[in-house]
């Protein structure tokens, strides 16, 4: 039975029939790849879904009449497809470079055709000789399929990724990650840890960063490298944030109550929040709880969200300005700075990445830049806060030239809230 739609073959006779290769194998080496078209259901909602099948049916005939290996092929699911080629070459590399010219003449011919521009192909590949021909089909496409997944958050020139055996840890690690962390907050395993900011004058806390970190039962802390990134892509990563600002909100409302010191806090919003700006309720329904000064709380976002989002990012700035709250410019200077984002987005404060203390000791040119940014957001009516300070010399040198605020290893690493009470 034929698929359809490409005359590929039907995905549950293709399993067997590359089963059967697989066992039979001699001396050539087997090439599968599995491939989707990134962007395609872009080019479905804008072209219509007719328009998108003669474009599935000429992907699949093309996958078929450039590669004079191909054995067989099967449509997976709408545009994911996987082929079959039988090798006399063993040199990897080769392989490799001939599916990433595949693919290069199957796009240049649909964008012609189809004038879309944003058309890409997206493959994973592995390979099995006599020496490792003790897998069964359905572990190779799904590991293929792995490689295809990566292939497709990667930039252009790695859009055709050979399937590594560290990929499967990566993709387990990540699925563990994905599945536990509701019950992780649940069940309290998240905690706020607060890196505290200095004032650059007085040299005394003015002020501190509210951090996550994830303490599993058994003791092992997870920092936030290895699941933020995760669970921002799955969109998780807002049920975490709103852990965290409620975690900030009570623990600056217990202070005030207590009668303690207390200085502004700072949490992260993730760019997941730009998508509905569900956030803005979120935000008002503690402060109902909590009532707390909004003197106290400063909501960061990057300065990619800032480019990316830019209308966005100023409704955001202006709600929580009415509000009462801060917002700063989080990474500012991390590889996407435009100096206009200043002018058109009403930040009260830029941080500075870590990126511009590289150096222990600084250069001339990096004291140059520093020096320049400072100067013109002052002048813009913006404090600035520079990151990642771990010498006496970076931190003299920032005061030197007007910084206003320092944070970093110097001072002190991210501490828990008992910590944080200590140092107030």
């Amino acid at each position: 039975m034929k698929d359809e739609l490409t005359g590929l073959d039907n995905y549950d006779e293709f399993v067997p029939k590359l089963q059967s290769l697989i066992n039979s194998l001699e001396d050539k080496i087997i090439v599968i790849d599995y491939s989707d078209i990134k962007h395609f259901k872009y080019f479905n909602d804008t072209y219509s879904y007719k328009t998108g099948n003669d474009l599935l049916a000429d992907y699949a005939r093309l996958l078929i009449e450039n590669n004079e290996n191909f054995i067989y092929g099967s449509r997976v699911v709408s545009d994911n497809m996987v082929t079959v080629g039988l090798y006399e070459s063993r040199n990897k590399e080769d392989l490799h470079q001939q599916i990433c010219m595949r693919n290069t003449l199957i796009e240049n011919a649909l964008r012609k055709k189809y004038k879309c521009n944003r058309l890409r192909i997206c493959t994973g590949m592995y390979f099995i000789t006599n020496e490792n021909n003790n897998i069964d089909a359905e572990t190779v496409i799904s590991n293929c399929n792995l490689a295809r997944k990566i292939a497709r958050e990667n930039a252009r020139e790695d859009s055709v990724v050979i399937f590594k055996d560290e990929m499967s840890s990566k993709i387990n690690h990540e699925i563990e990650i994905l599945s536990t962390i509701d019950s992780a907050i649940k069940n309290n395993e998240l905690i706020a840890y607060y890196q505290p900011k200095i004032n650059s004058e007085t040299g005394i806390i003015s002020g501190a960063e509210a951090l996550v970190r994830w303490q599993k039962p058994d003791g092992t802390i997870i920092y936030p490298d290895q699941f933020v990134p995760i669970i921002e892509r799955s969109g998780q990563i807002i049920q975490v944030d709103y852990f965290m600002y409620q975690q900030v909100f009570q623990f600056i409302s217990e202070r005030i109550a207590e009668g303690k010191t207390i200085v502004p806090i700072s949490i992260n919003v993730s760019r997941q929040h730009f998508k509905k700006l569900d956030i803005i309720n979120y935000v008002k329904s503690l402060q109902r709880v909590y009532n707390i000064p909004p003197k106290y709380v400063e909501f960061e976002i990057t300065e990619t969200v800032c480019m990316t989002d830019t209308v966005k990012a100023l409704n955001f700035i202006r709600t929580f300005h009415e509000m009462g709250f801060k917002v700063s410019m989080d990474d500012f200077g991390s590889g996407y700075s435009s100096l206009y984002l200043l002018s058109e987005l009403p930040i009260d404060i830029i941080k500075m990445d870590k990126c511009f203390l590289q150096t222990q000791n600084l250069k001339q040119k990096e004291r140059v830049i520093i020096s320049n940014v400072i100067n013109m957001t002052h002048e813009l009516d913006i404090q600035t806060l520079c990151e990642g300070v771990e010498t006496p010399e970076q931190s003299e040198f920032l005061k030197s030239v007007g910084c206003d605020i320092q944070q970093g290893f110097y001072f002190s690493r991210p501490v828990t809230r008992e910590q944080l009470q200590e140092i107030l």
